[in-house]
């Protein structure tokens, strides 16, 4: 009787013990960490917001090598998802709720295995003297008593913000010195006389997802007019009149430089002339996706002068990609007109 009494105390004061615990620990958990990274909010933006660039610097991809991983939607946009499954890390998934371009990312995050539960994740950023700063967040609540995880899930979520922004300050600031570059993007705004060009364009209105798409079929179209009318095309180049980061849309031109006084016939080419101006520059190389590098070194001159600028921007595609098949040494001159 005695050594019952004595497993009936030790299970009861297990039990007590138990339930002290599950209305002492917190049912909601917050973590939050910090990093200031020496790039602008452009770049730092572009590597939070595109899935398959987080997947390079976030901690999880290198806890499981087995896992795989899928993007739903259109990446880097409102309702993307980004879905894992592993051995190791389980499955879930993490969602864009919302953007604030430059400023805030809202995202929701939902574990499927090896438990389920949902939590609220986001980003802050602030830019200064071109260095941004960047506080990434975690808040969830948790019903008694899977409250108890919140004392082992905090350290290893601290620890996982913490690795992973160093992560994401390493890839931000390579991206701002230049990907692939012999001596990295120019980051040096210079200074140019732009002389008066007089492009032949087909323009639109457009998704910013289908860009690529546009200009393939409409440079094409534009050259084949230019050689009908036996005139020397000059750089194929982007005439960038808005960017609409909250439609995900941009009005822009597919544009070939022409002789003053060319005319063309096609269907949607129309000629313009750009005046000639003191317009700021940057030489970019390298592949066309991390092109916002130069953009953002220019937008940063821009602000830090107090200058406005003027559409459009321009992008020349010098380098072409299908004689030159290292992207690192494409150059693209993209070209601002300020105030």
């Amino acid at each position: 009787m005695k050594a019952l009494k004595v497993i009936a105390w030790i299970i009861g004061t297990l039990i007590f013990l138990f339930l002290v615990l599950v209305f002492i620990a917190p049912t909601k958990l917050h973590v939050e960490a910090t990093s200031e990274i020496n790039a602008p909010a452009g770049i730092v933006w572009n590597n939070i917001i595109k899935f398959e660039r987080f997947n390079e610097w976030s901690t999880w991809r290198q806890m499981d090598s087995t896992t795989t991983y899928t993007i739903i939607g259109e990446d880097g946009t409102v309702g993307a998802v980004y879905s894992w499954k592993g051995q190791k890390i389980g499955e879930g998934k993490l969602q864009h709720l919302s953007l604030e371009p430059y400023k805030t990312v809202q995202q929701k995050i939902t574990f499927i295995k090896p438990f389920q539960s949902e939590a609220d994740v986001f980003y802050n950023l602030s830019e200064a003297n071109g260095k941004t700063r960047v506080v990434w967040g975690f808040d969830a609540r948790y019903n008694r008593p899977q409250n108890l995880m919140t004392w082992l899930m905090k350290g290893a979520i601290q620890s996982d913000f913490e690795k992973g922004l160093l992560n994401l300050k390493s890839i931000s600031e390579s991206d701002k010195r230049g990907p692939g570059a012999p001596n990295g993007v120019n980051e040096t705004v210079k200074e140019m006389n732009y002389p008066a060009t007089t492009f032949a364009i087909i323009r639109k209105t457009i998704p910013q997802k289908d860009i690529a798409k546009f200009y393939s079929n409409n440079l094409h179209q534009i050259y084949q007019a230019a050689t009908a009318a036996k005139l020397q095309p000059g750089v194929p180049s982007g005439l960038y009149f808005t960017w609409d980061t909250v439609k995900h849309q941009t009005d822009m031109a597919a544009a070939v430089p022409v002789p003053e006084g060319s005319t063309l016939k096609g269907n949607g080419i129309n000629i313009i002339k750009l005046p000639a101006a003191k317009a700021f520059y940057v030489d970019y190389y390298g592949p066309y996706d991390k092109i916002v590098n130069a953009h953002a070194a220019l937008m940063d001159f821009a602000d830090d002068k107090g200058k406005k600028i003027i559409p459009p921007m321009i992008e020349m595609y010098v380098t072409d990609p299908g004689t030159e098949k290292d992207s690192s040494k494409w150059l693209t001159k993209v070209i601002y007109f300020m105030q």
